[in-house]
């Protein structure tokens, strides 16, 4: 599938209303979102359930890239592959960071948001969140609550093998500490950035925000590598040093 088709794909889903957000997850929220600075790596507390960003690439990087998505969502998923490319081209250079913004149409999303977290709880978040985006047309529709657990358990066991604790990971499903992870996430984004789409991404605090025929991670690519030049940092894909054998 080409740019120019996920783009339009975006459009159609936009005019039936696919990408308003859910308004609120938390009522009576006391939490002062306000002193947190969401274009930063937020560490765990007690405001996001002892859970801290999950960060890929260069943590202390100077360039931090943020995505806001919901696991439910079709253009998010889309976009997983291509976020990846970004991480595999900018990784020694650039802190890549997924929160969670549940859509409330979505009746699975937080279900599988909360399958990212429990995973991540035993060092497999990245691994989860890549395998539920792969096998969205499967889980989606599903409506049996068993069934969606005993699928995210099969996911779980298929990235983790026998060093994963399936026991373990069907308990932090339902763990306040992981509801609490994804209602913050939801939040930051949401109060602190006006998110009311998916995927939305911002590059040091400036919003990836697509010209005509562009697809949001060519617009991200664009700001990281324009927040890359003004720190005389290489831009573009690094390029690999040729060995005395290539060169002749």
């Amino acid at each position: 599938m080409n740019k120019i088709t996920v783009v339009a794909i975006v459009i159609i889903l936009a005019a039936f209303g696919g990408l308003i957000a859910w308004t609120s997850l938390v009522n009576g929220d006391k939490i002062d979102y306000s002193s947190y600075d969401t274009s930063k790596i937020i560490d765990a507390s007690e405001d996001s359930g002892d859970i801290a960003d999950h960060v890929r690439g260069k943590a202390d990087s100077e360039i931090i890239v943020i995505e806001y998505a919901d696991m439910q969502c079709e253009y998010c998923g889309m976009m997983m592959p291509e976020m990846h490319s970004l991480y595999e081209k900018y990784g020694d250079r650039v802190a890549f960071v997924f929160r969670h913004f549940p859509l409330s149409y979505h009746q699975n999303a937080i279900a599988a948001a909360a399958a990212t977290e429990s995973a991540g709880l035993q060092g497999y978040f990245w691994e989860m969140l890549e395998i539920i985006y792969d096998n969205q047309s499967e889980w989606s529709g599903i409506t049996d609550t068993q069934k969606r657990t005993d699928t995210f358990a099969g996911y779980f066991e298929d990235i983790a093998g026998s060093k994963g604790n399936r026991d373990e990971f069907l308990k932090k499903l339902s763990d306040s500490n992981v509801r609490k992870k994804i209602d913050f996430n939801h939040n930051l984004g949401k109060k602190n950035d006006s998110v009311d789409a998916t995927p939305t991404i911002f590059v040091n605090g400036k919003k990836a925000e697509p010209a005509d025929n562009e697809s949001i991670d060519e617009a991200a690519e664009k700001l990281i590598n324009e927040e890359l030049k003004k720190r005389n940092i290489e831009t573009g894909a690094k390029k690999t040093e040729k060995t005395e054998e290539e060169s002749t």
